[in-house]
């Protein structure tokens, strides 16, 4: 339960992450493709995390 709650907390950040990246950090090139591609990782090992979970 607690490791759904840090996962949850850790999403959150990363998606206030991208929605602020192209505004302030624009000379980046490829930062907010790194970012959106950091996000689908994310939530591949969050599910692979919640999944043992679901099965008790």
């Amino acid at each position: 339960m607690a490791e759904a709650i840090a996962v949850d907390i850790a999403g959150e950040l990363i998606t206030k992450l991208i929605s602020r990246a192209p505004s302030q950090i624009g000379v980046w090139w490829n930062f907010k493709d790194d970012l959106d591609d950091f996000k689908r990782t994310f939530s591949t090992i969050k599910a692979v995390l919640l999944d043992p979970e679901q099965r008790y």
